[in-house]
């Protein structure tokens, strides 16, 4: 592994609990996050201690992982679990990974620039006399445009249009407030910060963040001044600006249309890979509507297309291929579900064999580096029919581990599951987990249950094609249980 690689990978190991005090940037004129700087808890603790132990043992697991860290940008791991966090550190690494690229001087000389970051980009517009800022990315970021802003164009920024709350994307502003521009988002935007402040538990820990820097009230957040539904159309400074609000990852994202520019602004609707549209630790998304933005967006026929991830795309035909392409890939999995539904067929049974054909699993534009295809069909399945999965004793709740234990009192013990695990694994690794739960579930304080999960998942995480939301669950639990071992007196 490269001296570098291997430097990255433990900055990501050692970042990933430790939150650094929110700094007060000089000119913030928002009040810092309520949440006060404090100790890990003890199960981030925990996790922490394992991943360090996991890294040691499992380099070639790590280097899996790692091709997709990044999301279409350039990679940070020390930024990668501390999004909400101002720290200087975190700050000079925004900056030093930082690059901007300009896209023409349009009409009168104005500006047009995509600013790219670790993991997410914003964009600037220039007009005849004010900046329009389109996302904020997430806090680190906030100061390096306060300071970056002023060296692409003199003009005073008056307006922040921030597409959706998520904290890649609307944490930066509290630095960007010194002329009082105006903030506009949907009128769904308060809405949802109301639930990032109601679920911040939850959210901190299916986010892989620090529990003290989730949002506590609405103070944590860069609240707008002026919302819309449906569309908004605006003349800033002699430019033409197309809001248009379109439920997909979140229901109060929306994307931009700059008719003078032929600009397509797409904030999160396009990817460039396969839509993170059924990522299973988050709230429902939006795999229809999705779609209709895509096509929407396409029937616009835009000679540049600027995403919030990854790189742009500057020639029409391309982009009208692309944005069809991924809507066309999410009208397919929709149909296919809906069909087989209405067929009778049981969900567990049509959620394992989503056909995937070759016109998009060969697809560059459409590589499962996230998410699976069948975990799309499954935030399509839990819309339409509820959570039930067709299972008869599933419809009552029974706590996981009175099943396990049950399941390897039946197998014999644990030794009789790990035997079969692991025999399993090379050829039925998706059976082979799930014996791995079993045990670790079953048999929770067996240090054969813990190894046996440590080593499944592992090998789970190293398989090249476990995307990268798969790829956390077994590294959180593989991490768990490897620090348990590590606890255990030595025999």
């Amino acid at each position: 592994m490269p001296v570098r690689m291997m430097a990255a990978l433990a900055a990501l190991l050692l970042a990933t609990v430790v939150a650094a005090a929110p700094s007060q940037d000089a000119g913030a004129a928002a009040a810092p996050p309520t949440a006060s700087p404090a100790a890990p808890t003890p199960d981030e603790a925990l996790v922490a201690a394992g991943r360090r132990l996991l890294f040691a043992e499992h380099p070639e697991a790590f280097r899996q992982m790692a091709r997709n860290d990044g999301f279409g940008g350039p990679k940070s791991p020390l930024i990668a679990n501390r999004m909400q966090d101002r720290a200087p550190e975190l700050v000079a690494e925004a900056r030093a990974k930082m690059s901007v690229e300009a896209f023409g001087t349009g009409r009168a000389g104005r500006g047009l620039w995509l600013i790219r970051f670790p993991y997410v980009n914003v964009v600037l517009l220039e007009t005849r006399d004010s900046l329009v800022l389109f996302d904020t990315g997430y806090a680190a970021i906030g100061p390096v445009l306060r300071d970056l802003i002023p060296t692409l164009s003199a003009k005073p920024l008056k307006t922040i249009v921030i597409t959706h709350t998520h904290v890649d994307h609307a944490y930066g502003a509290f630095a960007l407030l010194a002329d009082k521009p105006q903030i506009i988002t949907t009128a769904q935007f308060p809405v949802m910060a109301d639930v990032d402040i109601r679920l911040r538990g939850s959210i901190a820990r299916y986010n892989n963040q620090p529990l003290a820097l989730q949002p506590q009230s609405r103070a944590d957040f860069t609240l707008p001044t002026r919302t819309f539904a449906g569309r908004l159309a605006l003349t800033i400074g002699g430019e033409a600006i197309e809001l248009v609000a379109a439920p997909a990852e979140t229901a109060d994202q929306m994307y931009i249309w700059l008719p003078g520019r032929r600009t397509l602004v797409t904030a999160d609707y396009y990817q460039g890979f396969l839509p993170n549209a059924g990522n299973g630790k988050r709230i429902q998304r939006h795999v229809e509507e999705w779609s209709a933005a895509l096509r929407g967006m396409a029937a616009l026929r835009a000679d540049r297309l600027l995403p919030m991830h990854g790189a742009a795309l500057t020639d029409a035909a391309t982009i009208n291929a692309a944005l069809t392409l991924h809507a066309d890939a999410l009208d397919y999995i929709t149909a296919q579900v809906v069909d087989r539904l209405n067929k009778g067929e049981r969900k567990d049974a049509i959620l394992a064999s989503i056909d995937w054909p070759a016109r998009f699993a060969d697809s560059p534009l459409l590589v499962a580096s996230y998410v699976r295809p069948e975990d799309i069909a499954k935030m399509v399945a839990h819309r339409w029919t509820g959570w039930w999965d067709d299972i008869p004793s599933h419809h009552n709740a029974l706590d996981f581990g009175a099943e396990a234990r049950a399941i390897v009192a039946l197998a014999g013990g644990v030794a009789a599951i790990d035997s079969r695990a692991r025999a399993a694994l090379p050829d039925n690794p998706r059976l082979a987990t799930r014996m791995a739960d079993w045990a670790l579930y079953g048999a929770p304080g067996d240090p054969l249950a813990l190894r046996l999960a440590v080593d499944i998942y592992m090998a789970r995480l190293a398989a090249p094609d476990t995307p990268v939301q798969e790829a956390t669950i077994y590294l959180e639990a593989a991490a768990r249980a490897r620090a348990a071992l590590a606890q255990m007196p030595a025999r």
